[in-house]
């Protein structure tokens, strides 16, 4: 049986992969606290968008994966 996708794999799909960066916004609260942000990039939506967008401009053809998922309540990891 097929799970629907999950949030985290839309940001994933849709933003590294696709370039959409709106889904940032549709899924991710605006206090959201990323640890994967570049040096001095702010945290939240905004940041995450810079990140995004960088790591996109740097690799035009970057296609991300989403292996395992963790969630417990309000936090997720992702391998």
């Amino acid at each position: 049986m097929q799970r629907a996708p999950s949030l985290v794999w839309r940001v994933f799909d849709q933003a590294f992969n696709q370039g959409n960066l709106a889904v940032v916004d549709e899924v991710l609260a605006p206090g959201h606290h990323a640890h994967i942000t570049i040096g001095g990039a702010p945290h939240g939506p905004h940041g995450l968008k810079l990140m995004i967008a960088i790591f996109r401009a740097a690799f035009p053809d970057l296609l991300c994966t989403v292996e395992d998922e963790i969630v417990q309540g309000d936090k997720f990891a992702v391998r």
